[in-house]
């Protein structure tokens, strides 16, 4: 059961916010207007999720209070919105399989043999959050159009703020690589929450996608480290979900 509260742990990103520290003192004497169109063309071209993709191989590890856990997986995306996520053991053995698309829940729980199922009204109604939000985990840009943003970079950075289903989420972006490197997205509460930060940048055909993501929630004192090992851009399958035979049916509520 911990790896399915893994799981819904990353499904959950939304639940918190962060403030991000400025830390303007200069800038490189651009104007917004040049200084937008470039930036923001690159950003968008770099969205991994604006094709089918499939993570062959990565490593997650959990860090709480109550110890650690290294597990292995993969991820598969088909445009526009559909994901499967494999969640192995160390060994190999598949403890989890994940399907969502933009209204269905489906996970095997392969340990306990036991299924759920349940609509993306749930993440709506539990968390308050959508699918929508999904590609921030990849350092996706998602959002309001990013023309609407009028800053300058500073130190070789750009905050910005975009805007999905009614969830704003803070980025920093790194200007010369024009990919995000730390997203904050924001909580009713204005509670500090999760942050997620990007770094070991990689050339993925023409998108530059991070090594390591790293996802912290401070609320539960919990961090989340994934490692991409092996990406396949442009990925050109299909993803199908197996009901397990004969599993428990639960319905998620």
């Amino acid at each position: 059961m911990r790896k399915i509260n893994f799981i819904l742990f990353l499904l959950i990103l939304s639940t918190g916010c962060s403030v991000i520290r400025n830390g303007r003192n200069r800038n490189y004497g651009v104007s917004d207007a040049i200084v937008s169109e470039k930036l923001f063309e690159s950003i968008r071209k770099q969205n991994i999720t604006s094709n089918s993709f499939f993570i062959q191989k990565a490593e997650f590890l959990i860090s709480s209070k109550e110890g650690a856990e290294k597990l292995l997986g993969s991820i598969k995306f088909e445009s526009p919105d559909k994901y499967l996520i494999s969640i192995k053991s160390k060994t190999g053995i598949e403890a989890a399989r994940i399907f969502i698309s933009d209204d269905t829940i489906l996970i095997n729980d392969r340990i306990n043999r036991k299924q759920y199922y349940g609509s993306t009204q749930y993440l709506k109604s539990k968390y308050g959050i959508t699918t929508s939000v999904l590609p921030i985990i990849f350092g996706d840009y998602i959002g309001n159009n990013l023309s609407d943003n009028k800053a300058i970079c500073s130190d070789g950075k750009l905050d910005i703020i975009g805007t999905v289903d009614g969830i704003k989420i803070k980025y920093v972006i790194d200007c010369k690589k024009g990919k995000i490197i730390l997203a904050i997205p924001e909580n009713r509460l204005n509670e500090e929450g999760i942050e997620i930060q990007y770094c070991d940048f990689f050339k993925n055909g023409n998108v530059l996608s991070p090594g390591k993501i790293e996802i912290k929630d401070f609320q539960r004192e919990t961090t989340v480290g994934i490692k991409i090992q092996k990406i396949e851009s442009q990925w050109s399958g299909k993803i199908e979900f197996v009901p397990g035979k004969g599993y428990e049916l639960i319905r998620l509520l």
